[in-house]
């Protein structure tokens, strides 16, 4: 059983101290969090922390969640790694591309694992689309396209959330960033070309965009694109799509549904599969959209710790991945700054 410290129980920490409660790989043992009453509401089991440093350099766990600000997230991790312990980070992985770089360099250097929480990987119908690429039902893949959005400002419960110097950026790194880890996940190839434009018009923040339009190819040239959107009045939703010469995928969230399109030849007669995940959308509807993200962390822990042991990844998203999921977005930033394309290392 491996032994979790958890700092920070806001919104998200609280769905992570709940997916901790389920898993039969994992238990909640440390907590640090400057709310007291937060702290009194944990069990007796799981000690409590006065700072965070404390925490980190106790023998009260053996890996920690940090659950914090986008800011905290660097100099939190560099000291869990520093004093032995395994790291998962939420996203976005650090505030800018120096620092997720430092993150990265210190996990290795002391042999400690450290992995970032695109949970979104583990959403029934990004499976199946995953699945649908994996068998080669849709022959060779040839470009993978998304859409995030939400309705900006009227989602954040805090200002750090859109400000530019603790989250990096704007809605690249808030909603955006889930699908654009969803897009690379999916081509499973080294992104090297990036370009794209930004936006600040609509809620005009300093620095901090509103909406990005952001165009990729891989080094074997399959090509991503991406809308990533705080002015999409409808409502939180997003979708990403793998096309191949042979058929496409879709998966849509929320609420959850999956379409499958293949083909004999291209341009041949399409059969198509539409899935509508029933048990989640009746869980959500009376359960909230909490209970989907408690399974996807459950899923996500099983994965870590087969990671920390020395076995295969799973679906987990590497440092390596969340140094990407920053890369692109300040790529875009320059892009859009020198109207160039950008070359990723």
């Amino acid at each position: 059983m491996m032994r979790f410290g958890l700092i920070g129980l806001g919104g998200i920490g609280e769905v992570r101290k709940q997916a901790l409660e389920v898993s039969t790989e994992c238990e909640l043992t440390a907590a640090f969090d400057l709310d007291p009453a937060a702290l009194a509401r944990l069990p007796d089991h799981v000690s409590v922390f006065k700072d965070a440093e404390q925490l980190l350099k106790s023998d009260a766990c053996d890996a920690v969640i940090i659950s914090t600000p986008t800011h905290f997230h660097k100099d939190l991790a560099l000291t869990a790694l520093e004093n032995g312990k395994h790291v998962i980070v939420e996203k976005p992985m650090a505030s800018s591309l120096a620092e997720c770089e430092q993150m990265v360099e210190t996990a290795k250097r002391c042999g400690k694992r450290l992995t970032v929480g695109f949970n979104h990987r583990y959403f029934a119908a990004i499976k199946d689309v995953k699945a649908a690429i994996q068998s080669g039902a849709l022959g060779q893949l040839r470009y993978v396209k998304g859409f995030a959005g939400h309705t900006g400002l009227s989602e954040f419960k805090s200002e750090w959330m859109y400000d530019k110097d603790k989250m990096g950026g704007g809605t690249l790194m808030d909603n955006g960033i889930h699908t654009l880890d969803l897009i690379c996940y999916l081509m499973d190839d080294r992104v090297s070309d990036v370009s794209g434009m930004i936006s600040t018009k609509t809620w005009q923040l300093d620095r901090t965009e509103d909406n990005a339009f952001v165009h990729l190819r891989t080094q074997s040239g399959i090509m991503g694109s991406l809308h990533s959107s705080w002015t999409e009045w409808k409502g939180y939703h997003f979708c990403v799509e793998a096309y191949g010469d042979l058929g496409m995928a879709r998966a849509y969230y929320a609420p959850m549904s999956s379409t499958i399109i293949t083909m004999d030849k291209p341009g041949g007669q399409a059969h198509k599969k539409r899935n509508f995940y029933i048990p989640a959308i009746f869980r959500e509807k009376f359960k909230g959209w909490q209970s989907t993200v408690v399974q996807t962390f459950v899923e996500e822990f099983h994965d870590f710790v087969s990671l920390a042991n020395g076995g295969p990844a799973g679906a987990i998203a590497t440092a390596q991945d969340g140094l990407r999921s920053i890369a692109i977005p300040n790529a875009v930033y320059e892009s859009d700054r020198d109207r160039s394309v950008v070359t990723v290392l």
